[in-house]
């Protein structure tokens, strides 16, 4: 009986219902995201990160993983995510890169 709990557990774990990473994901295109092809950048950021937006990208997918609660991602126009020009972003779902969009700061706000 111990064996069953050992692989249903290990079957959770993998599979990522306790320990999701949060994502952070640059298309071209907003049908490029939906269809989950031809990614120009795929990180898994970590809390009080800033990450570049490469100049193809046309859209983003975002999500904040369930080790990162309250974190949030917020872009920017300088490549030093040191100012809010855009406010948060939109997680879980495709959603397009805004115009001038150079870098994106992932953190928990104070």
């Amino acid at each position: 009986m111990k064996y069953s709990y050992t692989i249903f557990l290990s079957t959770l774990l993998g599979g990522g219902v306790f320990a999701a990473n949060s994502k952070l994901n640059q298309y071209a295109t907003i049908s490029d995201c939906q269809n989950d092809v031809n990614i120009i950048s795929h990180s898994s950021p970590v809390i009080d990160t800033c990450h570049t937006v490469d100049s193809r990208t046309g859209a983003l997918f975002l999500v904040t993983g369930g080790g990162a609660a309250g974190a949030i991602f917020q872009g920017s126009t300088l490549n030093d995510c040191s100012t809010d020009s855009f406010g948060t972003l939109a997680e879980g779902s495709c959603i397009a890169a805004p115009g001038g969009i150079e870098s994106i700061a992932f953190f928990v706000p104070v």
